[in-house]
């Protein structure tokens, strides 16, 4: 239900960012902020705040290792954790991403056994490897695609331009606009990349915020709109460790329920996650979602 998509873009980008550290490659934060589409202030962040307990030093406007460092002798425990979660992450996407990851990993550790074990159910992608990395540069470039998709209803060639790829509850989409520079999702495993065009495009301001705050690949640019949510004390201990937006603030709370508002800009981006808690968890407005829920459980529970 939360934001499983940043965690998986910060980890990829941290491995990335040490394997080529750990080559010998001097890195430039503004270099790196155009290549992930981040700010370069995330860069910075990612060197200053993650990273901080490697050896790695600036110097010239560039990150860089220490010369002849062994990291596999001098690894802490907690970089030895991040490694291994890096590694558990890399397994759940697929043969030919773990292959890849596994082979730098193993530079940066010196242990055969993994404490760490993570249950992340995340769809293999390997069979869409090449397509990843077309995509990618095709962002990175900010150069328009023409694309086969197949959706429910159709099969049709269209003209997108790719903003992120996104990981939603396991899945893995194309986030891009179309030819009206609508804001859509693409689900990855039904794209074919037929050519990399010549016609390059602007990247909407809104969409870092969107995403952040995304429940789910429901998401659309409409405004905004606030649910409230009561919460049986049951499971509301879930819901406080693991909140189902960026937006998520807490109302009330006392010993039987918590009762708690979040912005959504679609209604089928609350919907499942009501159905999947019920009966534990109640909808108090919009009336029309109230409805909805209501109408599910009284087919579905006979109420």
């Amino acid at each position: 239900m939360s934001m499983q998509h940043d965690y998986d873009k910060i980890l990829t980008r941290l491995t990335v960012i040490l394997s080529r550290l750990y080559q010998a490659e001097q890195l430039k934060p503004s270099d790196l902020a155009k290549e992930f589409n981040v700010s370069e202030r995330t860069i910075q962040r990612d060197f200053k705040d993650r990273l901080i307990h490697f050896p790695i030093y600036y110097e010239n406007k560039h990150w860089k290792m220490q010369k002849d460092f062994k990291i596999e002798k001098n690894i802490s425990i907690e970089d030895a954790i991040t490694l291994d979660i890096l590694e558990n992450l890399s397994m759940n996407l697929g043969d030919k991403f773990h292959s890849k990851t596994s082979t730098i990993l193993k530079k940066l550790k010196n242990r055969q056994y993994s404490p760490i074990f993570t249950k992340l159910n995340m769809e293999d992608i390997s069979s869409e490897y090449e397509s990843m990395i077309s995509f990618e540069d095709a962002i990175t470039q900010k150069y328009q695609i023409e694309v086969k998709y197949i959706s429910r209803y159709k099969e049709e060639i269209i003209v997108i331009n790719p903003i992120k790829i996104v990981n939603f509850e396991g899945l893995w989409y194309l986030v891009a606009t179309d030819s009206k520079n609508i804001l859509k999702s693409y689900y990855i495993k039904n794209i074919t990349l037929l050519n990399k065009l010549d016609t390059k495009f602007e990247i909407p301001k809104k969409v870092e915020e969107i995403l952040n705050n995304a429940i789910s690949i429901w998401f659309s640019e409409d405004e905004p709109f606030e649910v409230i949510l009561e919460i049986d004390n049951y499971v509301a201990k879930y819901f406080k460790s693991k909140p189902i937006s960026n937006t998520q603030k807490i109302i009330n709370e006392d010993e039987q329920k918590l009762t708690i508002s979040v912005m959504a800009t679609n209604d089928m981006e609350i919907i499942p996650i009501v159905k999947s808690w019920m009966p534990f968890i109640k909808v108090l407005s919009p009336s029309r979602i109230h409805d909805c829920v209501r109408d599910v459980a009284r087919k579905f529970f006979l109420i």
